[in-house]
């Protein structure tokens, strides 16, 4: 009974252990000095894992010297991982927190509650929209979750990195900045109605004059 017990509580700290260090996984954006609005990455780090209702800390970390810089102009921004699973029908949600991490993995935010799917073909899917001010550099995203309870297990998996509007820069040799060119517009736009108006008065100027 004894021997029981202390097998118990020694399985329990090496769970709680492995959920505290977490899994760290390698992601290889391509080539750098590039701009993108949607990037994948496929990885097979968490395959064979089981949806037993467990937490798990997650940390996509760029290989060297890779980041990604989010411009004034990139909005709509989001960064997805997309687990599929040995089912063919659904098998949950992921749930948990997220946040954008810098060169020493050291949070660039507060932890955001993650968006979460679910497919009937066995996937699932949380996506973090970070809310932090731009332009900024990351250099990983790190993932609590918690999982679903059920018997199938992890396949295979997908990073993916999403912008609705405005690119982002997978660095190093991309812009300081990009920033939105609607200042700009309606400058030219203001300075065209200017010259119009000018145009306009001198024509109207010079009929005088004839007559």
């Amino acid at each position: 009974m004894k021997i029981g017990l202390l097998a118990a509580i020694a399985l329990a700290i090496l769970t709680c252990s492995k959920a505290v260090q977490g899994t760290t996984i390698q992601i290889d954006l391509g080539t750098t000095g590039t701009l993108s609005s949607d990037t994948k990455v496929a990885f097979s780090d968490l395959n064979g894992t089981g949806l037993v209702g467990q937490n798990l800390s997650v940390n996509f970390v760029f290989t060297n010297p890779e980041f990604v810089r989010l411009f004034s102009v990139t909005s709509g921004f989001s960064a997805s991982l997309t687990l599929q699973t040995s089912s063919s029908s659904f098998v949950g949600f992921l749930s948990g927190t997220g946040y954008l991490t810098d060169n020493l993995g050291n949070a660039l935010e507060p932890p955001e509650t993650l968006g979460s799917a679910s497919s009937s073909t066995g996937s699932m899917t949380v996506s973090l929209f970070p809310q932090v001010s731009r332009p900024i550099d990351f250099y990983g995203v790190h993932y609590d979750l918690t999982f679903p309870t059920n018997p199938a297990v992890v396949t295979g998996g997908q990073f993916r990195l999403l912008s609705d509007t405005g690119p982002f820069g997978i660095g190093p040799g991309v812009a300081k900045d990009i920033v939105p060119d609607t200042g700009n517009t309606a400058i030219l736009l203001g300075l065209g109605l200017v010259g119009i108006s000018l145009c306009i008065r001198c024509v109207h100027s010079n009929r005088r004059t004839d007559h």
